[in-house]
């Protein structure tokens, strides 16, 4: 068999498509859709390409066809272990089902989204999966063009959306403080309405009014800027510790911010949960902190195969699906005496 001219290298399509007797069209048509040529040209093109460990470009072959075998995550915060974790789980289903996961470092920001969005559609992604951020509007007049799913952002109803029962597990963290005799609760939240955050506040108030705990303003913490990272749980503890009647536990919106209030706790010589008791969310930190922090554990696996589905296979109407999270009893609550 007559050898390709940069048989040395990468060998391309056209050099296929000269050792078949063909045309570059119909190396095309056997790669993308092989129903649609002959079995006797089919096998010649498909024995080359064994033989010379042929690759086709992917940018050509989307080019053939409707979508590609890749799709997009945009991450709003890439120095959260979450979403590293989410990352990693979405990955191996990506590649176990033969697709590319590409991710979007997007830091919330408007025109970065919009530029990501783009390349998605010029791309022909599969599909885009949507995590914490508050824009929504920029995808809309796109949504017919690509399936979008969303995990813990506001859709307006627009697309899918996969999320964990936030509200409900807050609710446990309250029912577990409160049978530790606490009813000096704290919570540290976001100056950024994020949706997971917000289901996770409203939980929190809803528990102190279930249990006649009265809502007091100097026990919620709402930094300035976005807050679902360490700094915010460093300068939260400063704040708590400055008051006259400190919280006796305190409800962190994401193991992030509890893992900044530990580290600062340890710099100023204040022990936990001698001190005050600490929940966080997300159960991402237990390689990372011991002891174990008491948090929720979000089913990360799990969320990660639906935001897949959703996005492969969506359906014909925007569906919504809440995955079970765990309570983990950590090292970092204690029983006080009742008042």
């Amino acid at each position: 068999m007559q050898n390709p001219e940069n048989h040395n290298g990468f060998i391309g399509i056209r050099e296929i498509a000269r050792l078949a007797g063909v045309s570059t069209a119909t190396v095309s048509r056997v790669i993308n859709t092989p129903d649609k040529t002959s079995p006797k040209v089919r096998e010649r093109v498909e024995e080359l390409i064994k033989e010379y460990n042929y690759i086709p470009n992917q940018t050509i072959k989307n080019v053939f066809s409707k979508t590609s075998n890749s799709i997009a995550i945009f991450i709003y915060d890439m120095d959260n272990p979450f979403f590293i974790t989410l990352i990693k789980e979405l990955n191996q289903i990506c590649l176990d089902n033969k697709y590319t996961l590409l991710i979007m470092d997007t830091e919330n920001q408007p025109e970065r989204e919009k530029d990501y969005l783009e390349y998605c559609i010029s791309n022909r992604c599969a599909g885009i999966i949507l995590t914490e951020g508050l824009n929504y509007d920029i995808f809309e007049p796109y949504k017919n063009q690509i399936p979008i799913v969303s995990m813990d952002r506001r859709t307006k109803g627009l697309y899918s959306t996969v999320r964990s029962n936030n509200r409900e597990m807050i609710h446990k963290i309250i029912d577990y403080l409160y049978n530790l005799n606490h009813r000096k609760i704290g919570f540290i939240g976001s100056g950024k309405k994020f949706d997971s955050i917000e289901s996770r506040f409203r939980g929190y108030k809803e528990a102190l009014g279930n249990k006649n705990l009265q809502i007091r303003n100097e026990y919620i913490y709402l930094p300035d800027k976005n807050g679902l990272d360490f700094e915010t749980g460093q300068t939260a503890l400063g704040y708590f510790m400055s008051l006259s009647e400190p919280p006796t536990a305190i409800v962190c919106s994401c193991d992030l911010v509890a893992l900044g209030v530990i580290n600062e706790a340890a710099i100023k010589n204040i022990r936990i949960p001698d001190t005050f008791s600490l929940v966080g969310f997300d159960g991402v930190l237990n390689k990372i902190h011991y002891p174990q922090i008491t948090t929720v554990k979000q089913n990360i696996p799990v969320l990660a195969k639906e935001l897949f589905e959703l996005a492969v296979n969506p359906p014909e109407v925007p569906v919504v699906r809440t995955i079970e999270a765990t309570f983990i009893h950590g090292y970092t609550c204690m029983q006080i005496d009742a008042t």
